[in-house]
């Protein structure tokens, strides 16, 4: 059998004689900075003030626990309907109906007396 040469990457560039250059110390940093500004450049633009937004509003939730009630689906209807018909939301329809029946009970025990 005869073995077949391996295939010549020449097209790829190598970055492993990359690993072998120093970090450069603060000195050079300094020094490379100086020079630059000396010949003109500007190292190192300071960052621009970041506008100030005001805070948005946070909306506090009116309702913030919810209740599953088991209806007949005619109950259902009749309470949707009411919903709609007088334009309020349904967490201010079941206030609505607490309201008046505690005013009802407080009606019946006053006359039970």
């Amino acid at each position: 059998m005869s073995e077949k040469p391996a295939a010549s990457r020449r097209s790829i560039t190598s970055f492993a004689a990359d690993d072998d250059i120093p970090v450069p110390t603060a000195e050079q940093l300094a020094a490379a900075k100086s020079a630059g500004e000396g010949l003109g450049f500007r190292s190192e633009k300071p960052a621009p003030a970041p506008a100030q937004r005001p805070a948005p509003k946070v909306r506090q939730p009116t309702f913030t626990d919810a209740v599953h009630v088991r209806c007949r689906p005619e109950d259902r209807a009749r309470f949707e309907d009411f919903v709609w018909r007088n334009r309020v939301s349904k967490g201010e329809a079941m206030t609505l109906l607490l309201d008046l029946a505690l005013t009802e009970e407080a009606r019946k025990a006053k006359a039970g007396k």
